[in-house]
């Protein structure tokens, strides 16, 4: 089951954050946010960006199955690489790397 309210996204958030033994004000200077802000977000009120969503997740150890969020995990080495890469990389150096791979794969596909 998927939950995508902000009450629930918030709740679960306050949750792991405490049972990471974490204050919210801990959490929030590790994060870069005011705890005015975090509180907004553990009560429901504003969702996190992306971006400080994924720092919350890195911080705290979460996954997205937390969330209710189903994840196959990739048993292949190569796209849990490349996911990796993808998701610390700059917004140019992620244009960067589409690119190559467009490149590459027309390249695969004139030596078939």
């Amino acid at each position: 089951m998927l939950y995508n309210d902000k009450e629930f996204i918030g709740k679960t958030i306050q949750t792991i954050r405490k049972k990471a033994n974490l204050k919210q004000g801990e959490l929030a200077e590790k994060i870069g946010i005011s705890e005015k802000h975090l509180s907004k977000i553990e009560t429901g009120k504003n969702l996190p960006s992306l971006d400080n969503f994924f720092k919350m997740a890195e911080i705290l150890n979460f996954s997205l199955e937390d969330f209710g969020v189903r994840s196959n995990k990739f048993e292949n080495k190569y796209k849990e690489t490349l996911l990796k890469i993808a998701y610390s990389s700059s917004e140019k150096e992620a244009k960067s790397y589409c690119e190559m791979i467009e490149t590459l794969n027309k390249i695969i596909k004139l030596n078939k």
